[in-house]
C-alpha cells in the first residue's frame, strides 16, 4: 500500500485550518476534490479518519495517528526536494516574521534551509505584521509570515489562531481599578482587538505599557504589570492564560498568512515557503 502525499497534504491542511472548505481555498482546490481525496484515504486504509460531532468534523483515533505520520512524511519529502534540487542555487532571500515565531521554532527551520542552500544569502526581518506587509509591497521582502489581513498581496492562509488573555501566573485584578493592558505600539491588531472587546463589555481599561517589541511586552507581563492579548505561538515561562477569569471577554481568532512578494519568485523562495508551511503546521499541532 502506497499513501499519496498529495492527499496527506490535503488532510494536514484541513486539520490545521479546521475545515474542508478552508483547506480547499488554501490549496486552490474545489471542496469536492478535497472530500474525494480524504474519502480515498479512508477507503485505502479501511478506517474512518473523521467523525461528525454536531456541525464539526473531528479526527478519529486513526485520523490522529495518520496526521502525525503525514506531517513527518511531508517534512521528509520537503527535505528530499531541498537536498536534490537545492544544489547550486545562488542569490538572496529576504524573510519577514513576527517575533512570536522568531523566538520559538524559526531557528531550526533556518538551519535546515541554509544547510540545503549554503550559497543562498538569507536575510531575516523581525517586526509587526503591518510593517512586514509594507516591506513586501515595496520589494524589501520576498516572503513573510503575517497575522491578520494579507494586505491584498498573494498569500496562503495557514491557520486561524485563537487569541487569549495572558498575565503572570500570580497576577490578580485589583478591585475597581481599570484593567492594565500591555500592548505593542500602533498599528497592532492584538491591541485593537483587546480594546474593542473590553469596550463592548463596558470594562474599564488603561494602557500600562506600550512597547516596540513583543519581548518587551512579555517582560512587563512577567513583572506582573498587566494583561497581554496574544496567540499561543510563543508564551514565555511563568505566564498563564486567563481566559474565563475576571470576566474577561472572549477574543476573536486571527488568520495567519504566508505572504509572497509580487516582485520576485524563484526556487529558493519556494523551498523556504515549503519549509515554513511544514514547520508552522507541526508547531501549531
Amino acid at each position: 500500500m502506497i499513501l499519496d502525499l498529495t492527499s496527506l497534504r490535503t488532510l494536514v491542511t484541513a486539520v490545521d485550518l479546521d475545515g474542508f472548505g478552508k483547506a480547499a481555498e488554501s490549496l486552490h482546490l474545489s471542496p469536492s476534490t478535497v472530500s474525494l481525496q480524504l474519502r480515498a484515504l479512508e477507503e485505502r486504509l479501511g478506517k474512518p479518519l473523521f467523525r461528525k460531532i454536531g456541525r464539526r468534523q473531528e479526527l478519529t483515533e486513526a485520523g490522529e495517528q495518520l496526521v502525525s505520520f503525514a506531517r513527518r512524511m511531508l517534512a521528509l519529502n520537503e527535505e528530499a526536494v531541498l537536498a536534490v534540487r537545492g544544489t547550486g542555487l545562488h542569490g538572496k532571500v529576504c524573510l519577514g516574521v513576527p517575533q512570536d515565531f522568531a523566538d520559538s521554532w524559526l531557528p531550526q527551520t533556518l538551519v535546515l534551509f541554509t544547510s540545503a542552500h549554503p550559497k543562498v544569502q538569507l536575510e531575516i526581518v523581525v517586526g509587526q505584521s503591518d510593517r512586514l506587509l509594507q516591506l513586501l509591497r515595496n520589494g524589501g521582502l520576498d516572503l513573510a509570515l503575517a497575522f491578520g489581513d494579507n494586505g491584498g498581496l498573494s498569500s496562503q492562509l495557514i491557520a486561524m489562531l485563537p487569541v487569549h488573555w495572558y498575565a503572570h501566573a500570580t497576577w490578580r485584578a485589583l478591585d475597581r481599578e481599570p484593567l492594565p493592558l500591555l500592548v505593542l505600539e500602533q498599528p497592532c491588531m492584538f491591541r485593537q482587538q483587546a480594546v474593542d472587546a473590553l469596550d463592548r463589555t463596558g470594562t474599564s481599561w488603561r494602557i500600562a505599557l506600550s512597547g516596540s517589541s513583543v519581548s518587551a511586552v512579555w517582560a512587563a507581563a512577567k513583572a506582573g504589570l498587566g494583561l497581554v492579548a496574544r496567540t499561543a505561538v510563543h508564551v514565555p515561562d511563568g505566564i498563564a492564560c486567563l481566559d474565563g477569569t475576571f470576566d474577561l471577554p472572549d477574543l476573536d481568532a486571527v488568520p495567519l498568512h504566508l505572504v509572497r512578494s509580487s516582485h520576485r519568485g524563484d526556487t529558493a523562495i519556494e523551498h523556504l515557503a515549503g519549509l515554513l508551511l511544514n514547520a508552522v503546521g507541526s508547531h501549531l499541532a
